[in-house]
């Protein structure tokens, strides 16, 4: 099983429509439960760095002893290379990708396509987030029309607008508030 994940938690100097809904907590449990049962099914986590996920990801990893060199494969733009978080260092499968012109948009949309179309997935899971997370679900859709998109949309966020403008017909993405119960049940 090998997941896509795209997720961040809102920050209030953003659009403020993703701070409206957004359940921090929700998103800090739907990633732990996610992260739970990959590692029960023995499966493999694809997602792009951010500040606030890869902290989480490898705070995760090391709670449950388990090296993430088997389980993740970290994707980060090298236009960011003076922001990348310390914990980068715990993941053994990093893939960073070269800035393009320099240009912030650019560089993220060349990071954002070779991640999405370098492996074969199971699904994509989408939790809470901003306009990244809308645009790498897009940009998923586009790229890999035959994968199943998961928005959890009781995190809020990004994830409920997706869930609700795209016709997500997966009731328990927005109704099933235990976590490891969600995962094993659509991480199928």
């Amino acid at each position: 099983m090998k997941v896509f994940l795209s997720a961040s938690v809102p920050l209030p100097t953003r659009d403020p429509v993703f701070m409206e809904t957004a359940d921090v907590c929700a998103i800090r449990e739907a990633i732990k439960s996610m992260v739970l049962v990959l590692l029960e099914r023995n499966g493999t986590l694809v997602f792009g760095g951010h500040p606030a996920i890869t902290p989480l990801v490898r705070l995760l990893f090391h709670e449950a002893d388990v090296s993430p060199r088997q389980h993740v494969t970290l994707y980060q733009s090298r236009f960011f290379v003076n922001d990348f978080p310390p914990e980068n260092e715990a993941f053994e499968r990093i893939v960073i990708v070269d800035a393009v012109a320099n240009d912030r948009e650019q560089s993220l949309f060349e990071m954002r396509r070779r991640m999405i179309t370098e492996t074969d997935y199971t699904c994509a899971v989408f939790i809470g987030g901003m306009e990244g997370v809308i645009e790498e679900f897009k940009l998923f859709r586009e790229l890999q029309p035959g994968i199943r998109l998961l928005p959890v949309a009781s995190t809020g966020a990004a994830s409920l607008n997706l869930y609700e403008g795209y016709g997500i017909d997966t009731p328990e993405l927005k109704s099933e508030l235990t976590y490891p119960t969600l995962f094993r049940n659509v991480l199928v």
